[in-house]
């Protein structure tokens, strides 16, 4: 397993993808999980400005590991314009990560929302049918589909348990899961709770917090046992399961809390970096 950095610990300080890269290599870092969020789309630049950041990439030696992508709009939801438009963006998302030499569109936001006046069972039936579709239109792409669970309630993916039964009901085999280290320290869910996904576990989030709030704290300031859900996601296969799909297991830094400002980043960066070798022996580089 490798490991990489989410450029949001970048992108809320103020600082464009062309930058961060750089500066993300300069860390000895070769790995970017690039964030497609809100109105910081990389998604919408045009497509020469998507060639700059490619030759970019490129030139600082790194790739990116997925694209997030965190559409504007609800795909949990029963309105199909919201749906389209969403469908849009990630389509978009798909083309820019293969420029920026990825193979994996990661679906942020839990997969869907829970709205109002919309049960779960619909929300989760709606996101359902809108990724089967998108992921048989990334399999012509050569694009591998990954799920993010997020810790709170009205998400449809807010569990272990709840990935693995999307999963099941999409039947893709581009269809992977990612795992987010933070998310179940918030949830209590075990580093034996990720059994259920062994063969389908490809991406990871090195992320930390009390366990009480989703805070994407510098890693080593929460509490959150990193070390054994690294080691349990290598046991169950990460590594082989990336390399099946000609792709490479990376367990991305995650710092940042949407909506604050990062005056520090490169210093956020850096002591978690630190952390992460000091606590995690299997990730430290070989000298």
């Amino acid at each position: 397993m490798k490991i990489g950095l989410g450029s949001i610990v970048y992108e809320f300080g103020g600082i464009p993808l062309m930058r961060s890269a750089a500066k993300t290599a300069s860390h000895g870092i070769r790995y970017v999980d690039v964030l497609a969020f809100g109105d910081y789309n990389p998604a919408f630049y045009p497509v020469e400005e998507q060639e700059k950041l490619a030759s970019a990439f490129k030139e600082y030696g790194v790739r990116a590991s997925s694209v997030i992508t965190c559409a504007h709009g609800n795909i949990g939801s029963s309105d199909r314009e919201e749906r389209g438009f969403a469908m849009e963006q990630f389509k978009l998302a798909a083309l820019l990560v293969k420029r920026l030499g990825g193979k994996q569109v990661l679906v942020g936001k839990g997969c869907g929302n829970i709205d109002f006046h919309l049960s779960r069972e619909r929300a989760t039936e709606n996101s359902a049918n809108f990724l089967k579709a998108y992921a048989k239109w990334c399999q012509d792409e050569g694009i591998l589909v990954t799920f993010e669970l997020e810790p709170e309630a009205l998400h449809v993916c807010n569990g272990i348990q709840s990935v693995k039964t999307l999963i099941d009901a999409i039947g893709c085999d581009n269809v992977f899961a990612n795992i987010d280290i933070g998310h179940l320290n918030i949830l209590r869910e075990p580093p034996e709770a990720m059994e259920i996904l062994k063969g389908k576990i490809i991406h990871m989030h090195i992320s930390d917090n009390m366990g009480l709030a989703h805070t994407n704290s510098v890693i080593g300031d929460g509490n959150a046992d990193i070390n054994a859900y690294i080691e349990k996601a290598i046991e169950l296969g990460i590594d082989e399961t990336a390399a099946a799909r000609g792709d490479v297991a990376v367990a991305a830094i995650e710092v940042g809390e949407p909506g604050e400002y990062i005056a520090d980043s490169d210093y956020r960066v850096l002591k978690s970096l630190g952390n992460v070798y000091s606590r995690v022996p299997c990730l430290r580089p070989k000298i």
